[in-house]
């Protein structure tokens, strides 16, 4: 389904029954699609609703120009009037977790819970990620793959975008020699936006600091990171739940990027129990 909202449509489904859990997906340049289908474990309770950001997936063709986290904030803002609802959860995963704080920050009256997966409060560490990734790499096309996402140069094609992200599924993994079905159904299905991706990391990412603001959300705050987590360590979950004043963390110590693959059981226990405590559900 297409929601029409701020000028654009944004490509969206409801999957199961019960409060709103809207899930904002990483990248960017990808799409809802890295959900699935683990989070369906929890759709018995809570309504998910996945969408594509402005730009990707299937939301997309769209003008770039004056594109910024904000105009991400807003669409989601817009999407959850759309539906109907006064009020909802909000879960974002990696950059989607940059943008769920972004969205914290400005409509916290709309938030009856926040949950960060495996993110950041800002992009300030770079040195650390480059360090993580070289060290990880193990293979020619993986050592090129780093190289070029970490580049200044933006990408050229989507297919170019997909040959990257492939190559360095492994990376996103605790242990992806013991478990190569994870790998190779790591962002199977997703479609692809270098677009997306070259907006992202040249344009918006280098002015990504939500630090001030993390202190002024009261929402209640769930973070989960990984503890093998190269591109967002779990040192940076830790930065987030010292800044925010209702928050609490949980560390996956055999994850990566990907605990709710990597540790599903573990994880969607967690999840379950804190969204029942904090959501809609428990009323």
């Amino acid at each position: 389904m297409f929601a029409e909202v701020n000028g654009v449509k944004l490509f969206y489904q409801m999957i199961g029954s019960g409060p709103p859990l809207m899930l904002m997906h990483g990248g960017l340049g990808a799409d809802h699609s890295s959900y699935l289908p683990q989070f369906l474990e929890i759709a018995d309770e809570w309504t998910l609703i996945l969408y594509d950001h402005r730009g990707n997936g299937l939301s997309r063709p769209i003008e770039w120009e004056g594109v910024t986290h904000d105009t991400w904030a807003a669409d989601a803002d817009a999407l959850r009037e759309h539906l109907g609802y006064e009020k909802m959860s909000l879960l974002g995963h990696s950059y989607g977790g940059f943008l769920a704080q972004e969205y914290a920050a400005r409509y916290p009256e709309r938030l009856e819970a926040l949950v960060l997966l495996c993110t950041a409060p800002a992009w300030d560490y770079g040195d650390i990620i480059q360090a993580n990734a070289r060290a990880r790499a193990r293979t020619p096309e993986a050592i090129a793959a780093v190289d070029e996402a970490l580049s200044d140069e933006p990408v050229a094609e989507d297919a170019d975008f997909r040959r990257i992200l492939k190559a360095l599924a492994p990376l996103y993994f605790h242990r992806p020699e013991e478990f190569p079905e994870h790998v190779a159904s790591f962002l199977a299905d997703t479609v692809f936006s270098a677009a997306a991706w070259n907006h992202c990391s040249l344009v918006c990412l280098p002015e990504f600091n939500v630090m001030d603001e993390l202190p002024k959300i009261h929402v209640p705050t769930l973070i989960l990171s990984g503890a093998d987590d190269w591109i967002t360590p779990a040192e940076q979950g830790k930065r987030i739940h010292e800044a925010m004043p209702h928050s609490e963390l949980v560390i996956f110590e055999k994850s990566g990027h990907v605990p709710n693959i990597e540790e599903q059981e573990l994880f969607f226990k967690a999840l379950r129990e804190w969204l029942s405590r904090h959501s809609l559900s428990a009323e």
